[in-house]
């Protein structure tokens, strides 16, 4: 009889891979353990258990949505591959979080602009607090070391067909939209705001941020569905990422009861918006790895590591 004996350099790839399985299992609780935390530790911006609850909420949401982009990073490291990656998904989330950033800092910063929303909010300040603007500037950063590692370990298929125009009208949509801000921008700066005021520029950005939100996940919802597998694509960015947009809503929605003015709601729709969205597409990441394509998922997440790393022809992808 013939035994098949493993091979040393199985063996530690395998007990590597568990040990890296077991560690990634920390992300969702850790995340939202540390937000607890330090919403617990901080001074809260209102009095009252209300104020309090806001500033967990709102903590908890950033360290979750902001842990949420490293899981990706570390598992392109650990695969030294994008593949299962969707690189029209990477270039739409940053022009995404650029845009968010923008209308988070100046809504947050500006005393121009926070004085006039006030005087359009009858005398009520933006619901904009220093977590969002913490978490769109590191979310925008890390998305753009994302890139970088697409660029390093870039080891996807020739593009072809569909692929290739889907690549050439995000690429050109992006550009379209980005000449049109600039342009208002030196617009509102030249004429100073005699049609056009700076907080009706951040509202047009932010719904630029919303359209962006909600057609950036297609990509990756189209690679899944075609590969008929989600490796490569982590299900802990997943996770985390709709813990965030379920905690984000709930404060937008404490701090406009507890002020008792819901326009808070209607002054921050890239907040609404955004934490609605994600929920509404990570539930559909969820069903695509766990129900429609687990077990091709796992096989093919197995064959990459087996092989010592991704190579483009082991998927067929953006």
């Amino acid at each position: 009889m013939d035994v098949a004996l493993a091979h040393p350099e199985d063996e530690g790839t395998s007990s590597e891979e568990d040990k890296c399985a077991k560690l990634d299992k920390f992300w969702v609780p850790g995340a939202l353990l540390l937000g607890v935390i330090v919403g617990l530790l901080l001074p809260a911006s209102q009095p009252g258990w209300g104020g309090r609850t806001s500033e967990v909420l709102g903590w908890t949401y950033f360290f979750a949505w902001s842990v949420s982009f490293y899981p990706q990073v570390f598992l392109n490291i650990r695969r030294q591959s994008v593949v299962g990656l969707s690189l029209d998904y990477q270039i739409l989330n940053a022009f995404g979080f650029a845009c968010y950033f923008l209308f988070n800092a100046l809504l947050f910063w500006s005393p121009g602009i926070r004085a006039s929303y006030r005087q359009s909010h009858n005398g009520q300040d933006s619901a904009v607090r220093l977590n969002d603007v913490v978490f769109a500037g590191h979310a925008l950063l890390v998305t753009l070391v994302t890139l970088v590692q697409i660029g390093f370990y870039y080891d996807y298929p020739p593009l072809a067909g569909a692929d290739r125009l889907l690549r050439f009208v995000v690429l050109a949509a992006l550009g379209m939209v980005g000449i049109f801000m600039v342009g208002a921008a030196l617009f509102i700066a030249t004429y100073e705001e005699c049609c056009l005021s700076w907080l009706t520029f951040l509202t047009i950005i932010a719904e630029v941020k919303v359209v962006i939100s909600v057609v950036k996940y297609c990509p990756q919802v189209w690679m899944n569905y075609k590969r008929k597998s989600t490796a490569g694509w982590t299900i802990y960015n997943v996770l985390l990422d709709l813990s965030g947009g379920f905690l984000s809503v709930a404060q937008l929605l404490l701090d406009a009861s507890l002020s008792d003015d819901w326009s808070k709601v209607s002054g921050d729709p890239a907040k609404l918006m955004l934490g609605n969205v994600s929920v509404f597409f990570d539930l559909i990441f969820i069903v695509q790895h766990f129900c429609l394509y687990r077990d091709a998922s796992r096989a093919r997440l197995c064959d990459v590591h087996g092989s010592g790393g991704s190579s483009a022809s082991s998927s067929e992808g953006f």
